[in-house]
């Protein structure tokens, strides 16, 4: 049964108020978002009946603090019952126990990742109406996230028969006989040299506030460039991104969109000269070159994913959960900017 959130203010308050002073990171971002707009999103997932669920926009205010400092589900409860700054962001009641870890798990089951998506979406609408989001140019990639798999522990091949180079055996026939524990995961490349099995993320940033415009998740094997539709952000005015995204359909897209390409091409083989004037005329080839530097600035935001908030290995088995994930993180990442957008420093770290 749905239970809206407890708006009414006790004695306890004041302790909370005391305990996270004003510059706390947790208290500038509860300040920035309006989260009871949310809550119109998780009331369809709750019965009319029944007994009292946990709230759902604490559990979500946990969630988002679980992918912002990197916690398992364990971590988290621990956290929620002996830190004063998450209970006093997500309104914990001062003299009551925080979710058991098992229900946070409950929790991303019940809501999914379409519904973490549309969380997403709206924080970007709003920033963008809030005059956060620059729109001048949207900086497009894709990175690997290893699966949660041993891969030197499994022999056999799957049904598909995949490996690193595309021609033999991979990762196959789990415990479980349904190609290992993450049937989803598939081998892919970082370069001829790199591969990796798992999955990839798929983002556009907008160059100017470094906010995650868009996101999407894909199994290992599949062709960056194939994604771009997925991740194309009509609003900006330019677009650039690797060669890995050089194709007529995608410079198309671009165009007919009224936006600027800046897209490195790819060099025809045998050929060093003329991959450039084949792609670009002469107007727009001031622009690709001027703006294909700026490219790299969305590995910066991938290396902090990975490096902070977990963004380097998947959490869960299968596509859907690890959606869930990477939506997560992509809104925890987005959070911690706009903080620092709107104060300057953002004062976050890790616990």
């Amino acid at each position: 049964m749905y239970k809206p959130e407890n708006r009414q203010r006790s004695f306890y308050d004041a302790v909370y108020e005391n305990a996270v002073p004003e510059g706390h990171f947790l208290r500038r971002l509860d300040g920035l978002i309006r989260w009871e707009r949310l809550e119109k999103r998780f009331r369809p997932f709750y019965s009319d009946k029944g007994r009292d669920a946990h709230n759902a926009l604490m559990m979500f205010k946990l969630l988002v603090l679980q992918f912002l400092y990197d916690l398992s589900d364990r971590e988290l409860e621990e956290s929620a019952r002996d830190r004063i700054s998450f209970r006093w962001f997500c309104r914990i009641d001062p003299v009551g126990a925080p979710p058991d870890y098992t229900a946070f798990c409950r929790f991303r089951d019940r809501i999914g990742p379409d519904t973490i998506k549309r969380l997403f979406d709206d924080l970007v609408t709003d920033a963008a109406h809030a005059g956060f989001v620059v729109d001048k140019l949207s900086l497009v990639d894709a990175t690997a996230i290893k699966a949660k798999v041993d891969i030197y522990k499994l022999k056999k091949p799957h049904d598909g028969g995949d490996s690193p180079d595309g021609s033999g055996p991979g990762p196959g026939p789990g415990p479980n006989g349904r190609g290992g524990p993450d049937p989803d995961a598939r081998w892919g490349k970082k370069s001829e040299k790199k591969p990796f099995f798992g999955y990839k993320a798929h983002a556009a940033m907008d160059d100017g506030s470094e906010l995650i415009t868009k996101i999407e998740v894909s199994p290992g094997d599949a062709h960056d460039g194939a994604f771009f539709p997925e991740v194309h952000d009509p609003c900006a005015e330019g677009v650039t991104a690797d060669k890995a995204y050089d194709s007529a359909a995608n410079f198309d897209l671009i165009r007919e969109s009224g936006q600027r390409p800046a897209i490195i091409p790819r060099k025809k083989r045998g050929k060093q000269r003329g991959h450039v004037s084949g792609r670009y005329d002469d107007f727009e080839r001031a622009y690709y070159y001027g703006k294909k530097k700026c490219r790299p600035r969305i590995e910066h935001k991938f290396a902090e994913g990975k490096l902070w908030h977990g963004l380097g290995r998947a959490r869960y088995w299968g596509l859907t959960k690890l959606r869930v994930q990477v939506f997560l993180t992509a809104l925890a990442l987005n959070l911690k900017r706009l903080v620092s957008l709107v104060y300057g420093e953002a004062r976050w770290e890790m616990v």
